[in-house]
């Protein structure tokens, strides 16, 4: 008979991946996230050596359950307050760019003939938020581990060559010219067509502090995104799904998917309460996102631990093909946007 004894050894696991990423990411290599770290970890280790079934467990609890809930703490680092910032024409260009991601990736999986669920990873991981989107995404889709790892790995391939690709675009091929030279031009394009938060604040920062910050505010309206996205593919993916291992609310809708879109709007109505304003602002800087990056990563060595090389070479290159075609035409489509609408009407 299984107690809840038989977690402690897998989840312990997990715990140490989880805390050493989070090390490694604050004392190695910081662009590269807790998360991304975890998860380079542990699918290293499940290739090269054979772990005992006794993990087994609680690795699977760290790739579900905990997911979940990390993904709902994640939730309260998520504001709608930033989207004043970059004002109407700054958000209805992520918004536009963000939903022709998310249709011309679906479209070209289907093209190539990838599933829907990997080809809907794809495009959330490209088009919103990285591997946080992959990871929200992800339980909702019934995503399994494998298609997550290689969505992850498209996401963080393509976006680390995209980081050094738009600062040299910017200044040595004449295309900044196109954006007048601008930084905060320059800043909405990297904060709206590459992938992971770190990989667009060290975009920004090669070209500058103001487009550094552009970019980084940019970014944080995509991360929003991941609420409405996940609410339509938990709906889309309701039908013909009663009876699975998620729980459901009454619409069908999972329950953490909810719970993250109730976080992140607590999340915004406390950061417009005066009187807890900064003491809310500062909590979430000192402890909810070093929390939601911990959880995340240790959730993520679970999901790394499942993934198996044999697996992933069964996908085989079509998701890696489609990646980089999302990559590529979500960045075009980005910067033609700047030049004939940003530039013109939005830049100041």
């Amino acid at each position: 008979m299984r107690s809840e004894t038989d977690l402690v050894p897998g989840v312990v696991c997990c715990l140490l991946i989880g805390a050493f990423s989070y090390v490694s990411n604050r004392l190695i290599l910081s662009k590269v996230s807790p998360l991304l770290w975890a998860f380079i970890y542990s699918i290293l280790i499940a290739n090269l050596v054979a772990l005992p079934s006794a993990l087994n467990r609680g690795i699977n609890f760290c790739s579900t359950s905990l997911l979940r809930f990390a993904v709902v703490v994640f939730g309260l680092t998520v504001s709608i307050g930033t989207w004043t910032t970059v004002g109407f024409i700054g958000l209805l260009h992520v918004v536009l760019v963000a939903a022709f991601g998310l249709s011309f990736g679906l479209w070209v999986g289907r093209l190539m003939g990838l599933e829907k669920t990997m080809a809907i990873l794809i495009a959330v991981g490209t088009s919103i938020c990285g591997a946080s989107a992959i990871a929200a995404t992800g339980p909702v889709v019934k995503a399994r581990d494998e298609e997550m790892g290689v969505a992850i790995a498209c996401i963080t391939l393509f976006g680390l060559i995209a980081m050094v690709a738009y600062p040299f675009i910017f200044w040595f091929t004449g295309l900044g010219d196109w954006l007048k030279h601008s930084q905060v031009a320059f800043g909405v394009w990297a904060g709206t067509g590459i992938h992971e938060t770190a990989q667009v604040m060290a975009a920004g920062a090669q070209v500058g502090k103001e487009a550094a910050d552009v970019a980084l505010v940019t970014k944080s309206v995509r991360i929003f995104l991941i609420a409405p996205v996940i609410l339509l593919a938990s709906i889309i993916f309701a039908q013909g799904q009663k009876g699975s291992g998620t729980t459901k609310s009454r619409f069908g809708v999972p329950v953490f998917a909810v719970a993250f879109v109730v976080a992140t709007l607590v999340n915004s109505a406390l950061l417009f309460v005066p009187l807890i304003h900064q003491q809310w602002s500062s909590l979430t800087a000192s402890f909810v996102k070093p929390v939601s990056a911990f959880l995340l990563a240790t959730a993520f060595a679970g999901v790394g631990f499942k993934v198996k090389y044999g697996a992933i070479s069964m996908i085989g290159m079509r998701a890696f093909v489609v990646g980089l075609a999302v990559a590529l035409a979500t960045g075009i489509i980005a910067f033609l946007l700047l030049f004939f609408v940003y530039v013109p009407f939005g830049l100041k």
